[in-house]
């Protein structure tokens, strides 16, 4: 056992994982978890402090394992202050594996940076904050992503070209209130000034041009519905991002053609995915962000079915987004659901 902190870590995982999937509340599979939680991060601050072991990016894999259990408890807060951590881990093992020019092509070395930079957008995306702790434009983890590679990537399921793009979506957004500082429900609408409808306009452009990335052909030489489901994935992360543009930042009601339509393509996009594919588990942002932006009940009811299912499988997120979404429909609020959420309090993890 080389790495014996990474096993602790992913055994926590699995037991957080297995408490929920057979809804299991009692205290005792809470202490496990905690206890294999605890051997973790002791092994991990044991590695740290060793020249040998601070350097591998298996310290790296054990960071990101604890801080993607985080994430399936719902933190916000605890989330992003343990992405900070992680991201200063990976820059203190890439400034080491520097030295070899395998890095640049080392595929777990792309794997944990894909990984991070898929935690970090959503975490940027889940709420009204809207910023990345690494910037996705011009980040030091930037050398190591190719944001021009034309396909899908299996890790986070959409484009890697598409995370810059919803960086500066998620910017915009967090700029943009639907009322002036200090007004109220009854006060002047905002109204977004011409340069950041200019912005709308190329980012809207920049995302229809990503539509069409297809899958590598690795990926397709597997065979069966992975391909399809994969390439599912990245419409509806597409589509998402549009509905996350024309809402947040260009400010057009629900009933508008725009909205409507990144709704239909969102659920065409995710009806090509098998209901209990593990290709399900990449989809809250996309299905959550349909459902707070449609009032159609047949398309309500599917959203609702779907989610409920992915929560019978143990997803954790899943089922608070769930209760959310519910009650954020019987408000019958027309502001949009980070807005909404922001007033109440409340923040949700959306991954």
């Amino acid at each position: 056992m080389e790495t014996p902190h990474l096993l602790y870590a992913l055994l926590a995982s699995s037991c957080s994982h297995h408490s929920r999937l057979i809804q299991d509340s009692s205290p005792k599979p809470k202490m496990i978890c905690l206890k294999y939680t605890n051997l973790a991060i002791a092994g991990l601050r044991e590695a740290l402090c060793d020249p040998e072991q601070v350097t591998k990016p298996e310290i790296v894999t054990t960071a990101m394992a604890l801080c993607t259990n985080d994430v399936c408890n719902g933190n916000m807060k605890i989330w992003r202050t343990h992405l900070r951590g992680v991201l200063r881990i990976l820059m203190a093992v890439l400034e080491h594996q520097r030295v070899s020019l395998k890095v640049m092509n080392d595929p777990f070395i792309q794997c944990l940076v894909n990984w991070f930079k898929t935690m970090d957008i959503l975490a940027a995306l889940s709420g009204v904050h809207g910023e990345c702790i690494h910037n996705p434009g011009n980040g030091p983890l930037n050398s190591l992503s190719d944001y021009t590679t034309r396909h899908v990537d299996d890790i986070s399921g959409y484009s890697m070209e598409l995370i810059p793009i919803l960086a500066e979506v998620s910017n915009l957004a967090s700029q943009i209130r639907l009322y002036e500082p200090g007004e109220t429900a009854a006060g002047k609408e905002y109204i977004p000034s011409p340069e950041t409808m200019m912005q709308a306009d190329e980012l809207e452009s920049k995302l229809f041009q990503l539509l069409d990335r297809p899958v590598c052909n690795e990926t397709l030489s597997r065979g069966g519905s992975f391909a399809l489901e994969l390439q599912s994935t990245h419409l509806a992360f597409v589509h998402s991002a549009l509905l996350h543009l024309h809402r947040r930042v260009q400010l057009h009601p629900k009933g508008h053609i725009k909205v409507r339509t990144d709704v239909k393509n969102i659920l065409d996009a995710l009806s090509l995915i098998e209901p209990n594919s593990s290709m399900n588990i990449l989809i809250l942002w996309p299905i959550f962000s349909a459902g707070c932006e449609t009032e159609e009940s047949e398309e309500r009811n599917t959203i609702f079915a779907r989610m409920g299912n992915m929560q019978k499988l143990g997803m954790g997120n899943f089922t608070r987004s769930r209760e959310v979404l519910r009650k954020y429909w019987i408000s019958g609020s027309q502001l949009p659901w980070d807005i909404y959420l922001a007033r109440l309090g409340l923040e949700l993890v959306l991954f």
